[in-house]
């Protein structure tokens, strides 16, 4: 679940660095604090918290409503050592999601899975790139760093992609494109190199050149 950036809001020092390792060893992005005083200037580039209740200052309800007051749709996981039913309503009332502590860290990460993919949909990763194609969206590294591709960079990018690990002749993609046009080879090239300098993949790796057949989109990327 790489590209994804978790905040955690917890002041227990040992159950905050517990999750920071535990998300951090599943490949996110992870912010921890354990007040809420630092919070509200990252919020934005947040996916996903994970927050205590009782808490320094501003307890984790408040914390909460102040996000939603934003109009930010970010999902709010309660993990609290508060298992009464009163305490847990509140938490699904303001947030979406509710556990208490102790907890099974498979659990929480389960819970955070299915919670990212119903908000953000399921994405696939190549390397750096995180690939969103329900939506026919490219990303570096994380969410918040979109590629801004041209629509005919993104018509070959996802041909590519929905091809993926196969190589596609030039013909494949006048067919696909321009099928009544004058077939002007090197602009499948042009187009190509614009796309590999937007993906930071200028040794081809990952769009790569088979020569004298065409190009292909590897997943199965050697290390």
């Amino acid at each position: 679940m790489k590209g994804f950036t978790i905040l955690i809001v917890e002041d227990d020092q040992m159950i905050g660095d517990l999750m920071q390792k535990i998300l951090q060893r599943e490949g996110y992005d992870v912010v921890w604090k354990t007040d809420g005083r630092e919070m509200m200037n990252m919020i934005h580039q947040i996916d996903l918290v994970i927050m205590d209740i009782m808490l320094p200052g501003e307890d984790g309800y408040q914390l909460t409503k102040n996000i939603k007051s934003l109009g930010l749709n970010i999902p709010i996981i309660f993990l609290s050592a508060r298992n009464d039913i009163e305490s847990k309503l509140q938490g699904l009332t303001v947030g979406e999601d509710y556990m208490t502590k102790p907890f099974d860290p498979r659990e929480l990460l389960l819970r955070m899975q299915k919670m990212l993919e119903q908000q953000y949909g399921t994405f696939t990763q190549i390397q750096h790139l995180l690939i969103d194609s329900e939506h026919r969206k490219l990303f570096k590294n994380n969410m918040h760093d979109e590629i801004a591709l041209t629509a005919i960079e993104r018509k070959i990018f996802f041909y590519l992609y929905e091809n993926k690990d196969r190589v596609l002749t030039k013909d494949h993609f006048f067919d696909y494109l321009w099928p009544l046009e004058d077939r002007n080879q090197n602009i499948i090239n042009v187009h190509i190199k614009k796309i590999r300098t937007k993906m930071n993949d200028t040794s081809g790796t990952i769009l790569q050149n088979i020569y004298g057949e065409g190009y292909r989109l590897n997943t199965y990327i050697k290390k």
